[in-house]
């Protein structure tokens, strides 16, 4: 390796400390619109009989650190109601956002990624493998396992809530912005600066999230449409499975990057770090220069999905 080569890699290192500890740790913008299409064409998730609403007992099987201030909230009524499976997955893959993860020391590269909640949410791997970070894969994986102890007791609400614990991991995964940091040419664009850096980073990770979180709420059809085009892959370890899509999504990540500060170029400002206005927002969306942009977005939720498909296809084998 060239020396300039491995001398730009080790200032990536030491840069991305910096970076990820002072982004607050985004994924798509809302889990249950993506949970809502993974689970639109599943019949046996669907199809599935009437659920009754039960207390979690679960506290000595799962002997995981969580933020000691969590609540078990029951979003759809009191303990004993009737629900169902579909609306147990949506309401609840976006629990772990629910300070589930804050608060704890779990690593010391936590840092890298903006504290616990990071550290379980996201997993990269950089410079061929010399840096590791995140627990999202294993999380994944964790909630699995329990999922089939539920339902191996036969508490089929606990077994779909774990279970819906665990597609939040995976679809955090699936979104590039997990991945990387920050493209290695704008590293020498600002001269290695940092606090610059540090900013440009953060407005590119805010503008990718809020013009997504616009798409999901206005333009729900252009994610509806993918349905007819998901392909399962199939699933046989839940977490060697998270760890292929994370990959998968990795390589979106400067493009989406680009294309996130083509469309917004008041987001590269190295001076102060900002919120775009919902008008521009509205802008943007209803301009085909947006297209690109969301592609790419929409290449990454197919590519969940399809990841998606065959984690409810593993989860269904312990169902039955």
């Amino acid at each position: 390796m060239k020396l300039e080569k491995k001398i730009s890699i080790f200032i990536l290192l030491i840069l991305s400390v910096f970076i990820l500890s002072s982004i607050n740790v985004f994924s798509w913008n809302s889990h249950f619109f993506y949970t809502e299409l993974a689970i639109k064409n599943n019949d046996w998730i669907n199809n599935f009989p009437e659920i009754e609403i039960t207390p979690y007992t679960y506290e000595d099987i799962d002997q995981d650190k969580y933020n000691p201030k969590f609540v078990i909230k029951y979003v759809e009524g009191e303990i004993g109601r009737k629900t169902n499976a579909s609306d147990i997955l949506i309401n609840y893959s976006d629990e772990p956002d629910w300070d589930l993860d804050t608060n704890l020391e779990l690593n010391k590269l936590q840092a890298l990624t903006g504290g616990s909640q990071g550290y379980r949410h996201m997993y990269f791997s950089v410079f061929a493998g010399l840096l590791k970070a995140g627990d999202a894969p294993k999380r994944a994986s964790h909630f699995f396992e329990m999922s089939k102890i539920a339902f191996g007791k036969g508490d089929n609400y606990w077994g779909f809530r774990f279970a819906a614990r665990a597609v939040h991991y995976l679809e955090d995964l699936s979104q590039p912005y997990h991945a990387y940091p920050v493209p290695l040419r704008v590293l020498f664009k600002k001269f290695f600066n940092i606090k610059k850096i540090t900013i440009l980073a953060t407005n590119a990770h805010y503008g990718y999230e809020d013009f997504n979180g616009y798409l999901f709420k206005h333009q729900k059809d252009e994610f509806y449409n993918l349905l007819s085009e998901v392909k399962t892959i199939k699933m046989d370890d839940v977490e060697d499975s998270t760890i292929k899509l994370s990959k998968e999504a990795r390589k979106d990540f400067t493009p989406s990057y680009r294309e996130t500060m083509k469309l917004f170029p008041v987001l590269d400002n190295n001076q102060e770090l900002l919120i775009l206005e919902e008008q521009e927002i509205i802008k943007v969306a209803n301009s085909p220069d947006s297209q690109g942009l969301v592609n790419l977005m929409k290449k990454d939720i197919l590519l969940g999905l399809g990841y998606l498909n065959g984690f409810f296809d593993l989860l269904k084998e312990s169902v039955e």
